[in-house]
């Protein structure tokens, strides 16, 4: 999938790649679809907002599956994208044997990476805001045990579970964090039974709160989470609303501005190639408070929270990652 690159640094003049005159943004998301509810909704509504501002369609293509990214890369060409977002870090085969087919394309990879003169490829530090969902749990958590769900062992998965943990040890280090992924393979994202069964267990084992990266298969977790009286933890988008007063927080990944300046960079014709990474700092990840959890907030997981963001957008504090 292409995302929108947040930092000033993709927005550097390139030359040569598609005409301004012919811009026809396009956006393919995973077989999750655009409502998902977590990232590609995330990457519908930047696009969406990219459409509304600008007054420029975003094309829109869903596959059913894996194996249908490569037609649908396919599609989007032949359809006139000259800007095309990509959702996922599973485009990462497709794409390395798309691209160089197809020089006068723009592509923008997100959460994966993939070389070439006309892709961009935007990675998000998915430790640094996962960090301070654990900082939270930790002092949220009454039993001192918390969990991770993943969907699948996957760089970027790894980086939100350790995060997470080093959070949650920092601030607690007599705490158990639990850890668990729904599957070996890309179905993990899509199987909210599966992963309400691995929150099962977690509870049964004293965990009070669920930190799902599972895409879709996450919502199981949540659910059941919800009906047993633990926190939930949202990914990706913000999905505090789910359970108003019982989520502690939804660790977001500002997906949808950085498609939409993504769309912008290739209209204005100062799209940039290469690697591009977004942390706290650069606002691409961060924690949400709002109406649906601030009362889940005591003042001491406030302050914590400050304390610890500050510590890591100084360098004060280094979060431990993959890649």
């Amino acid at each position: 999938m292409i995302r929108i690159v947040l930092a000033a640094a993709l927005f550097a003049s390139t030359a040569g790649i598609a005409s301004a005159a012919a811009f026809k943004p396009c956006v393919v998301y995973t077989e999750a679809g655009k409502f998902d509810k977590s990232f590609n909704e995330m990457a519908y509504d930047g696009s969406q907002t990219f459409a509304q501002k600008s007054g420029v369609a975003v094309a829109e293509f869903e596959p059913a599956g894996e194996d249908a990214y490569p037609s649908a890369l396919q599609s989007a060409v032949t359809a006139g994208c000259t800007d095309v977002a990509l959702i996922g870090f599973r485009f990462q085969t497709a794409l390395a044997a798309f691209a160089p087919q197809h020089t006068d394309v723009r592509f923008t990879l997100f959460d994966g990476v993939v070389p070439g003169a006309n892709v961009a490829s935007v990675l998000f530090a998915e430790n640094e805001g996962s960090y301070l969902v654990g900082v939270a749990a930790a002092l949220a958590s009454r039993s001192g045990t918390v969990g991770f769900i993943g969907g699948m062992p996957a760089t970027v998965i790894e980086r939100f579970e350790k995060g997470y943990a080093q959070g949650v040890k920092d601030t607690r280090p007599d705490a158990t964090v639990m850890t668990g992924l729904v599957a070996g393979d890309p179905k993990g994202f899509s199987d909210p039974f599966a992963a309400s069964e691995i929150a099962r267990d977690m509870l049964r084992h004293g965990a009070d709160v669920l930190f799902p990266a599972a895409g879709v298969s996450g919502l199981g977790a949540l659910d059941i989470g919800h009906a047993k009286g633990a926190l939930g933890v949202g990914v990706d988008s913000n999905q505090n609303y789910l359970y108003p007063g019982r989520m502690l927080t939804s660790m977001v990944k500002r997906l949808d501005v950085a498609i939409a300046r993504a769309f912008e960079a290739g209209r204005s014709q100062t799209f940039t190639s290469g690697i591009t990474r977004l942390g706290l700092k650069e606002g691409g990840v961060d924690v949400v408070v709002d109406a649906d959890n601030r009362a889940v907030w005591t003042p001491a997981i406030v302050e914590a929270v400050a304390r610890a963001r500050q510590a890591i957008v100084s360098g004060q504090v280094k979060v431990a990652s993959p890649s």
